[in-house]
């Protein structure tokens, strides 16, 4: 927005300025107002149809300004500049719409992807009978404490999607592990500790996720640096791996599982608040207290 006002001050201010008499300057004056046509593709580009109308509705109003102030009696000169206004609109119509066409379809493919994503972590949590739905909830728990942020919407979009395909990994641990109802082994729990590298690589091969990737490698990590696979610590951990640490253990505390009864929210939060600066950011917890109750049950 900003490089649009600058962009659209530079230009009219050189416009109303440069005189017309002189052949050299009106030659040098008639290609300069050919740059009003790149803001309403610019606006278009960037905001869609609306940002094309408003700019080319500006554009018009300083252009007209000029033409009466310059060419009052030039009857010729108005027709011309009259062009010029129709062809403003044609040029800010058409860039709004088909920007506006391309923006909607890449909307329709973005929901498109992330709705085949949610069937196939779906099915991976079905098969985790008591985790039914986990990666789901763990993702809108963790889109929660993103709103506490202020991040842009691709940036929500790239944690939410982490936190939804952390457990991605899990599909190469074998059955006799991961649906065990015991304790784990040693050894067990090595193997158990391979799949966030092992999500990590499935993840990273697709290239609109690869930074949603980062999450899920680090989704283990704690913030003291007892986590695994690297043991990062504090702020060597990715910002949205610490939230959704706060966020899968909410879930782990107040689902049903084979190995912990289930806690009541009031519960799961004396357990988060024990932990903070421990497994979890300080200021994740923070902002976790900070989220109604009602808005975690009705996530």
């Amino acid at each position: 927005m900003i490089i649009l006002i600058i962009l659209t001050a530079i230009i009219t201010l050189l416009h109303f300025a440069i005189p017309t008499e002189q052949h050299t300057f009106h030659i040098f004056h008639i290609a300069l107002r050919k740059l009003y046509f790149l803001l309403p593709v610019m606006a278009a580009a960037w905001y869609g149809f609306r940002a094309a109308i408003f700019m080319t509705l500006a554009i018009s109003v300083l252009f007209s300004f000029h033409v009466v102030l310059n060419w009052t009696d030039n009857y010729m000169e108005q027709a011309n500049q009259a062009g010029e206004l129709v062809s403003f609109w044609v040029v800010g119509l058409v860039a709004g719409r088909l920007f506006e066409r391309e923006r909607s379809l890449l909307k329709n493919l973005v929901r498109a992807n992330e709705e085949t994503l949610i069937g196939l972590v779906s099915a991976l949590d079905m098969k985790e009978h008591n985790t039914n739905l986990h990666s789901q909830r763990v993702r809108k728990y963790t889109l929660l404490l993103v709103d506490r942020f202020r991040f842009d919407e691709a940036k929500k979009r790239t944690i939410g999607m982490g936190a939804l395909l952390h457990d991605v990994g899990k599909i190469a641990v074998p059955d006799a592990i991961l649906l065990k109802p015991e304790a784990l082994t040693d050894e067990e729990m090595q193997v158990m500790r391979k799949h966030p590298a092992v999500g990590y690589d499935i993840v990273n091969r697709i290239e609109f996720l690869r930074e949603s990737a980062e999450i899920v490698l680090a989704h283990h990590e704690r913030f003291d640096g007892s986590g695994y696979p690297r043991g990062l610590k504090g702020e060597e951990i990715p910002f949205g791996a610490r939230l959704f640490a706060v966020a899968d253990v909410y879930d782990a505390l107040t689902s049903v599982r084979p190995y912990r009864t289930v806690m009541s929210h009031e519960e799961a939060v004396v357990e988060i608040k024990k932990e903070s600066g421990r497994h979890f950011d300080p200021k994740a917890v923070e902002a976790f207290l900070a989220i109604p109750r009602q808005e975690l049950q009705t996530a």
